[in-house]
């Protein structure tokens, strides 16, 4: 399968995740609105935070985007993430992949890489700066943990590009096919 069909099976997949409704998880993860604090300019910071959040809900003013940039990664602030997937990866494969990858996206500026995983090898995806979705497969009964972790970060990252591990892989894959796979996935 070549990366476009990946790529389009890949987007399918996250848009069906993300119009699964999970009202208890919603719930859990929404930002509560704070109390009135003592002292008059506690009080004036908390007016204009209200009056903001008031502005950005009806769109008059643009809201803050998603934060995907680590304090000691290379990036801009502005940067806009790109989904790298690579959940039942092989971790010797995944490494490999995702150190070509890293050269890849080093030379595509405005691009924050945000790695989907269910393999644990933190140290490594520290050094290389990337942010990090971490899907754990857990034994228990009920709803799998997996599945409603990654139902909530595809509402997340609705909007995100994406890019298969798979990408950094393949040796005829260069920074302008990546870039070109990003911007067709945005």
């Amino acid at each position: 399968m070549n990366l476009d069909a990946q790529i389009e099976v890949l987007k399918r997949d996250m848009d069906a995740l993300a119009r699964i409704p999970d009202d208890e998880v919603l719930r859990h993860y929404a930002m509560q609105m704070p109390r009135r604090p003592p002292g008059f300019y506690w009080q004036l910071r908390w007016l204009a935070g209200r009056t903001v959040r008031w502005l950005q809900s009806k769109r008059i003013l643009p809201s803050d985007p998603w934060p995907v940039r680590l304090k000691h990664a290379v990036g801009r602030r502005g940067s806009e993430p790109v989904v790298i997937w690579a959940v039942g990866a092989n971790p010797c494969t995944l490494r490999n992949a995702l150190d070509r990858l890293s050269g890849l996206l080093e030379s595509i500026p405005g691009f924050t890489p945000v790695l989907f995983t269910d393999v644990a090898d933190f140290a490594f995806y520290s050094r290389l700066g990337w942010l990090v979705e971490y899907l754990p497969t857990i034994d228990g009964y009920g709803e799998s943990f997996e599945a409603r972790k990654a139902q909530h970060l595809a509402r997340l990252y609705r909007a995100t590009p994406i890019v298969p591990v798979s990408a950094g892989l393949d040796p005829e894959v260069t920074a302008q096919t990546v870039r070109r796979l990003i911007t067709k996935a945005g």
